[in-house]
């Protein structure tokens, strides 16, 4: 018995001092690997931004979509075409984007004006480019309809066509015809639309927000508007909202959302052409309403 005791002693030990050694070498290893530290470098693939608060881009205002029910319409012609659309309907915003992926086309039509009613609607198509069936044509894809009131300030949209990573994209800006209109009266709203890699025409991005100005770079189109601080401001305080293609979706953009001194002077590095514009609604019982109170 006292020899067993004996082996049961030496083999505890041997264990004990197998632990203190498995211990030592963990330390030594924690000394010789870095700690791992996060980084706000770490870069988006193909954009050379960093990563810090990039998400999906925001569409929740957008409502295209392909069951509206507005009346679909197939043109023929040989290419998207704004003036070959106008022979078939009148259209009050065109503008066609070309892309490596697909061209596509936006449109947008005033409902009839009625005095007795309300409100009006801007009725807006996105249309793509078919050849199959022996017919070459634009196909109506997705609708969407703007509401605005007649009695409510009028507005204008702009429509501007610009590149971004060698592919056009189409930018729609709507704002107070009256720039005196406060922008927290009445929004802009700027969307973005933007082929897919499988060439789907796409709304990728739809913001609201006070005298909305952008700037466009050729990688990535940055929405600038009025931001408050709750420190003396030596210059106006802006949001910057910088919007690109995705590298995780292939049918979205992403943003990255800052703020900073407001930017004077803003240069686009690449183009960026208005297109067309359209004031909406055309008529307005509150500028009729306003025309008359100054002129007795």
């Amino acid at each position: 018995m006292a020899k067993k005791a004996s082996e049961a002693k030496r083999t505890n030990r041997v264990l004990g001092v197998l632990v203190v050694l498995l211990l030592i070498g963990a330390g030594a290893v924690a000394l010789l690997v870095e700690p791992s530290t996060s980084s706000d470098e770490t870069a988006v693939s193909g954009n050379d931004a960093t990563t810090l608060g990039v998400r999906p881009a925001e569409t929740s205002r957008s409502n295209f979509s392909a069951g509206w029910g507005i009346e679909q319409f197939d043109s023929q012609m040989p290419s998207l075409n704004c003036s070959l659309l106008n022979r078939h309907m009148t259209t009050d915003l065109c503008a066609v984007a070309k892309t490596k992926h697909g061209d596509f086309m936006f449109s947008a039509i005033e409902s009839y004006w009625d005095e007795n009613e309300s409100d009006v609607t801007l009725e807006m198509s996105l249309f793509g480019f078919r050849d199959n069936h022996g017919r070459k044509r634009a196909i109506s894809l997705l609708d969407a309809q703007m509401m605005r009131g007649l009695d409510a300030v009028q507005v204008k949209i702009d429509l501007y066509r610009t590149e971004v990573n060698g592919d056009e994209v189409l930018i729609a800006h709507r704002h107070p015809v009256d720039e005196n209109v406060n922008g927290y009266d009445v929004s802009d709203q700027v969307f973005i639309i933007a082929a897919s890699l499988t060439g789907a025409p796409t709304i990728v991005a739809w913001y609201n927000g006070p005298d909305i100005s952008f700037k466009a770079d050729g990688k990535n189109i940055t929405l600038l508007y009025e931001r408050y601080a709750s420190w003396p401001l030596q210059q106006a305080w802006n949001t910057q909202v910088r919007l690109f293609p995705s590298a995780r979706v292939p049918y979205g953009w992403d943003e990255q959302i800052t703020t900073g001194p407001a930017l004077r002077d803003v240069m686009d590095a690449v183009p960026v052409v208005l297109v067309d514009s359209y004031t909406f609604p055309v008529h307005s019982r509150l500028k009729a309403q306003n025309s008359k109170s100054t002129s007795t």
